[in-house]
């Protein structure tokens, strides 16, 4: 499912998502409030959370890399389809772009399937960012740290998408279904069709998603290793 903040949520920040195709996902903080929302302004133009647009969206064609819509302050333009790829089971076919925060300083980034798995990242910059990393991770209910990621980041517990902060620059990675992470459908079936798939594979999957914030900030590790799922799948209630 996208996390989103909403602009209640944190305060000043309003964005809003162009995204197709967008399907129900699981509970992390994706583009939308933080675990159970997602985190700051409005995802992807699906359950990425909705809010008013702080934008215009850019066209929705197929590319390698973000385009330039928004992004005054800041941008995902350091990721392309080959970065994000990994994270996903399905080719990546586009990438959608929208301005986020209230004057566009930032932007939001949906890199789509033809199927509903598809991976939103949203940047912020300055007060907004501050701001929103606060609300997302206040609005969780038992915040765990997602070592590795910016100054630092977050998920809440039973939920894999994580919110981070490096400086003033805000990221927050959402997923439009957990099923589109490689791995995932083994360990759901394990876990007798539920998303009940235990916290050190919640663990595994944020730190994956968090090195496409790592390759916006410009260091740390940028490498997603989803190889831990497979030994994760044999205790998927295990902590």
């Amino acid at each position: 499912m996208h996390r989103l903040l909403s602009s209640a949520s944190v305060g000043l920040v309003v964005i809003v998502f162009a995204i197709v195709g967008c399907g129900g996902g699981t509970g992390n903080a994706t583009a939308a409030t933080g675990g159970t929302s997602a985190p700051p302004p409005a995802p992807a133009a699906s359950d990425a959370g909705g809010s008013s647009s702080g934008g215009q969206a850019a066209s929705a064609a197929p590319q390698t890399s973000p385009g330039s819509a928004g992004g005054t302050a800041v941008t995902c333009s350091q990721l392309t389809k080959a970065d994000v790829q990994p994270v996903l089971v399905d080719p990546i076919t586009t990438v959608t772009v929208t301005a986020a925060g209230i004057d566009g300083e930032g932007q939001q980034c949906v890199f789509g399937t033809a199927s509903s798995f598809d991976v939103d990242v949203l940047v912020l910059s300055g007060d907004e960012a501050t701001s929103g990393y606060a609300q997302e991770t206040q609005g969780m209910t038992t915040p765990v740290s997602v070592p590795g990621i910016g100054d630092k980041a977050a998920r809440d517990t039973g939920d894999d998408q994580p919110d981070a902060i490096k400086g003033d620059v805000f990221c927050a990675v959402s997923l439009g279904t957990d099923e589109g992470v490689p791995g995932v459908a083994a360990l759901e079936d394990a876990a007798g069709g539920t998303s009940n798939i235990g916290e050190a594979a919640n663990g595994i999957i944020a730190a994956a998603l968090g090195t496409l914030c790592n390759r916006i900030y410009g260091s740390g590790n940028t490498t997603p290793d989803l190889s831990g799922l497979g030994s994760a799948a044999a205790s998927p209630t295990s902590p």
